[in-house]
């Protein structure tokens, strides 16, 4: 496999922030998470390929040895490398110039309630488009109140959900939608989940992180009374 290039940004960012150009269509932040890693082997895919639009991204995260191991994973031999860099996500200039150099953030740090904010505010003050694969309503409804005037005014898109919470529901929305004959119209449609296996599945549940009920969660997205994190297998 090429050796991946040398951080377009540096640990610091000292690139120029006012490029009119940006020269990457997508950053992936996150990219070294177990999600993120995903995320990248399938733009691979696409990159630069005669029938695709994806002509240059990059990957952003914490730790660029990290980033290095994760692009290492991802990669296919003679897949041409992105970019990668190193970012403190906490840090608002930092984000700031991220956002300025792409057209768009492909995010995949989560939980988004605790580190979402930061990322969408940069995108939406940058005019840069913003994708994520949140699944927390506390969080979207939160994104929309705040940042959905600014992010008309500098034209920038805020998407959320793109990812295994919402697919297998929407795909299933669409279907339904088309099974209706004008004027008839679905008013509402309620979607089920089913894990199914061989062997246990285990997962891990924090009560304290649960996301429903949207803007009724409050601002820190806590349930009233939980004090403690609960786990629970299923």
């Amino acid at each position: 496999m090429p050796q991946p290039q040398e951080p377009a940004l540096s640990r610091n960012l000292s690139l120029e922030s006012d490029n009119p150009s940006p020269p990457y269509d997508l950053t992936i932040l996150g990219a070294s998470g177990f999600t993120g890693k995903y995320v990248v082997r399938e733009a691979l895919k696409f990159l630069n390929s005669p029938s695709s639009p994806l002509k240059s991204f990059a990957i952003a995260g914490r730790n660029h040895s990290k980033l290095l191991d994760a692009l290492k994973w991802a990669a296919k031999p003679n897949s041409p490398p992105p970019s990668t860099i190193a970012i403190l996500t906490a840090d608002p200039s930092s984000l700031s110039l991220l956002c300025s150099q792409t057209r768009l953030i492909l995010n995949c740090v989560g939980p988004f309630r605790l580190h979402g904010d930061p990322v969408v505010s940069a995108c939406v003050e940058a005019g840069c488009d913003y994708l994520d694969i949140c699944g927390e309503p506390e969080f979207m409804e939160r994104m929309e109140y705040s940042y959905h005037d600014q992010a008309v005014e500098n034209g920038s898109l805020v998407v959320s959900a793109c990812g295994f919470d919402s697919v297998p529901a929407e795909l299933g929305w669409m279907f339904n939608s088309k099974q209706w004959v004008y004027p008839a119209v679905p008013n509402r449609i309620e979607a089920y989940l089913s894990l199914e296996s061989d062997k246990n599945i285990v997962g891990k549940w924090q009560l304290r992180d649960l996301p429903i009920g949207g803007s009724g969660c409050g601002q820190r997205g806590q349930i009233d009374g939980v004090e403690e994190i609960q786990t629970q297998k299923v």
